[in-house]
Formats: C-alpha cells, structure tokens, sequence
C-alpha cells in the first residue's frame, strides 16, 4: 500500500533536485556526478520492496546498481537501469549485458541497489515515493484502449515542430522507452513535439493499415496551423494539450522522424506537394523500415535535411536495407555499433539494437537526433 512504501522510505535523507526536470531514459542510468545516491535497504526491507517493484506499471524503469556473486566475493558494482515486465525485472548494463530475473528472485539488498528518489525543481515529482522514474507518457496510458488522437508536447524556445511516429506498438503506442527519449531530446532542444498514436490503424490488413497511418500522418501535418505553437504555450502542461492557436508556416521549421513503421510513414509522407506546401524541413529515419522494398515508394523526398539512423545489430530491419535506401536517396547514412550481442532481445522479444536499447545505442542516437534538428534549426528556409 502507499502507507506502507511511505513507512519504508520515511526515513530517508533530503532528496535530490534538478533542473531542467528529469523524465528521459538517459537518465534512467544512475548519474552520480548529478548527485544520485544508492538506497542500501536493511535485510527486513526485502519483501516491503519486493511488494513494491511487483506494483509498478509494466515498462516503469528504475536506476540501479548491480553485482554478482559467483564464489565467496562480490564482483565490482555495475550501473545500470531495472525495466519493470510483469513479475520479472529486465537489467540492461552499462558494459552492454543483458539480464533478466524474476523479482521475486533478485536480493535488493546485497546484489541490487535502486537510487534514492529524485524530484524536479517545477514541483513536478518525479518519484514522490520510492526510487523508480516511470516513462514519460502522454496521457493515453491512462486509458485502457487507444484512441485516434495525438499528443502535443509544448516546448518554449521555438515555433520549430517535430511530429513523432512511432513503430509497430500494440499495446503502448507510442509510449515506450525509445520513443519517448527522442520526444525527451526535441523538447530539450526546444521543439514542440507531436506523437501520433497509430494503433486504431492495427484493425486494419496489412496494406490498408499502412496506408491508414499515412492518412493518420497527413491529417496531422494539415492541421499544424492550428497547433500551440506560440510561446504561451510554454505555460501548458508536457504531456499533452488540447489548446490551439494560428501561427504562419514562414516562421518555423516542421521535421518528420519516424522510428521502424513510422519511418516509412514519415517517408511516405514527404510527396513533393506537402512538402511544398508545409515546409518540411527535415526528414529523419531511426531503425526505419524500408519505405522503397515494403511501399513502393518511387520518389526521393525533396526535404533539404534527411538523414538515416540504424543499428549495426538490428536483425529486425538490416542496417543494408536501409543502405540501399541512403545510396538512391543520395542522403547520410549512421551506422551506431554496440557490444551488446546482435539480434540480442528484452524481456518482451523486443530487440535491443532496433529499439536502440542499450546506454550506448541510446546515448549515441540521442547525439544523432540532437544534432540534426540543430542543423536544421540554424538553416535558413
């Protein structure tokens, strides 16, 4: 119960504050520089934690330490992040090692450590009561089936606009880890970031549904003239809005990135009219599907800025698709390695380097979304 985690943690030292606050799964992994320190329970906290790992949200994920044991002594202490999936916890290290174990089998007290929580400076807690940071979500997790809206998250440094597309996700749309580290990144460098949720287009067949979700796209970018995307909109809350005011299209830069499906939506997108008649600015492809092979797209989009992102170990779409893909578009193309095993999957058969998983694939694919909506917001339209 709360009273119960409330009991447990009642004694524990100030908290940290931060600012701006903390909600992407960079900072899932535990930043000592930044302060984080490691909660070491005493031996009858052990089933009051157990009680309480077992009641978070599946996909709420926790920064800890880890070790082992494999003879009399302890190995050193690892960092890392827990992912909360049913009655199992899956550890993703900072070496690149996988884990998982049932919760009901991992000793919190001598082999994982959780930080002490952490609580942002604009009064919005981000773990009031126990050491977890869940994922940021928009507000259809709350739901428990998913609707045809999209989520406005408002930055306040620019009218610049990101729609975000996520990939094949039927149960979380566009509220998983990756995604919701890209939407983290845009807002931090000041873009205000819209997430179409695509899941009403799953009752589809498979070319119907593909096509409904370009559909889904292209009703979003029509109606960008009635997207808060003035700086009052900074006031608003993060997770979504339902406020709209007018703004000109010569004032801001509008970049598409998809991520898996979403990336050859966004692709599909891109037809030489709307992107004429919107202003795309930028156009970028992270773990995409292959828009030419699986639609049989014809054109290359006209976009000043496009770029493609893979991971050297994705064995859900090889990185030599979207090669090919890069050579007839005549665009960059960035391969990310990591020593995580390829085709190396999570607890939920998710792969690791599709869904760019691993502290370093994250770290390195953030950089790479950073720096291009960088460039496109210092070039001219």
């Amino acid at each position: 119960s709360i009273d119960n985690r409330m009991q447990l943690y009642s004694h524990l030292p100030p908290l940290q504050y931060y600012e701006p606050p903390i909600t992407d799964a960079l900072l899932w992994y535990p930043q000592t520089a930044r302060g984080d320190r490691f909660f070491e329970p005493e031996i009858d906290h052990h089933p009051a934690l157990c009680q309480f790992v077992h009641g978070l949200q599946d996909g709420t994920c926790l920064p800890v330490r880890g070790r082992d044991r494999p003879e009399e002594e302890y190995t050193p202490w690892l960092n890392g992040v827990a992912v909360k999936n049913k009655s199992r916890l899956f550890f993703l290290w900072e070496d690149g090692n996988v884990e998982s174990f049932l919760i009901d089998g991992v000793s919190f007290i001598n082999l994982v450590h959780f930080i002490y929580a952490r609580k942002s400076t604009s009064n919005a807690t981000l773990s009031s009561l126990h050491p977890s940071i869940p994922l940021p979500s928009s507000s259809s997790s709350s739901s428990s089936s998913p609707s045809s809206q999209s989520y406005h998250h408002p930055a306040a440094a620019s009218d610049n606009i990101v729609i975000l597309s996520h990939g094949w996700s039927e149960h979380d749309g566009p509220d998983y880890p990756f995604l919701r580290t890209v939407q983290t990144a845009a807002q931090r460098a000041g873009w205000h970031v819209i997430t179409p949720d695509y899941r009403p287009s799953y009752q589809f067949g498979h070319h119907r549904g593909r096509s409904e979700r370009v559909c889904r796209l292209l009703e979003e970018i029509i109606c960008l003239p009635d997207r808060v995307t003035s700086s009052s909109s900074s006031s608003t809350s993060s997770s979504s809005s339902s406020s709209t005011t007018s703004t000109s299209p010569a004032h801001r830069h509008v970049v598409l990135i998809g991520h898996s499906q979403g990336g050859a939506v966004s692709s599909l997108a891109c037809t030489d009219r709307v992107v004429s008649a919107v202003g795309i600015s930028g156009l970028l492809l992270l773990g995409s599907e292959n828009p030419i092979a699986m639609d049989g797209m014809s054109w290359v989009p006209r976009v000043d800025h496009v770029k493609i992102v893979h991971a050297t170990g994705d064995r859900v779409i090889r990185a030599a698709e979207m090669r090919s893909v890069a050579e007839t578009w005549q665009v960059p193309f960035v391969l990310l390695d990591s020593p995580v095993p390829s085709g190396q999957r999570w607890e939920n058969e998710d792969d690791i380097h599709h869904d760019f998983l691993s502290n370093d694939l994250l770290t390195s694919l953030v950089q790479e979304v950073e720096k291009f909506l960088n460039s496109v917001a210092t070039s001219s339209k």
